[in-house]
């Protein structure tokens, strides 16, 4: 295709009068629009400094807050460290009261044990014995022991001590002398007939057999009242 088809040649002679000169009215609204543009351009200008101003300042406040929150995470995580150490230290000293207490425990088991089998063990001992005490002192006399005043027979067999006591109720030599022979109960056995007691008088009201043996009282040769007396 020619260059002509596409672009038509010009004409010889311009078919119109060039164009006329501007008026002056023309050229204030041109001066006028540079001026608008200027500002315009101006303003625009300020406004992206102040917006470049505000997203730096955002930025470095975005970056305090984010060495802020790092610094916050690293103490929480500290504290977390600190947490989990304490709460390992509370479950390991639980553990250990937890065993101190169960052997605690067994130890009181085993000290009631044995305090109960020294204490049999000291009765039975005190079988082979009889004491002779004053029924009633005219003088001062010295104080034996902390237990009491009287003097303490061991026998070799209980047979005989058994034999002595009996035949000591009604012995006139210890009533003329106010003398009396009673058994050498422990100090548990003591306690426990003081308990007794009253269970035994009041069976004797009623002209019931009742009466010791170490310890224990016997009503009609039955003893199932012991049981309530610890």
């Amino acid at each position: 295709m020619l260059l002509e088809e596409i672009i038509p040649p010009l004409p010889d002679t311009p078919c119109n009068s060039p164009a006329g000169k501007l008026r002056t009215t023309d050229k204030v609204d041109a001066a006028s629009i540079s001026t608008q543009l200027s500002e315009l351009s101006e303003l625009v200008k300020n406004r992206s400094d102040g917006l470049e101003k505000l997203i730096g300042e955002n930025l470095r406040m975005i970056k305090d807050m984010k060495e802020e929150i790092g610094r916050n995470t690293a103490q929480i995580s500290g504290v977390m460290e600190t947490i989990e150490f304490i709460c390992s230290e509370v479950k390991d000293l639980k553990e250990r009261v937890d065993l101190i207490d169960s052997r605690t425990k067994k130890e009181e088991i085993i000290s009631i044990e044995q305090e109960k089998r020294l204490a049999h063990l000291e009765a039975y001992t005190r079988r082979w014995n009889l004491r002779v005490q004053r029924k009633k002192e005219k003088m001062p006399v010295r104080k034996l022991s902390n237990k009491g005043r009287g003097i303490i027979f061991q026998f070799t067999s209980r047979f005989y001590r058994d034999a002595v006591w009996r035949a000591a109720k009604d012995a006139d030599f210890l009533t003329e002398n106010c003398l009396k022979i009673t058994e050498d109960l422990s100090p548990a056995d003591r306690a426990r007939r003081s308990k007794l007691w009253p269970a035994v008088e009041k069976a004797r009201n009623k002209n019931k057999r009742a009466f010791f043996v170490g310890g224990r009282a016997f009503v009609d040769g039955a003893n199932n009242f012991n049981s309530q007396v610890q």
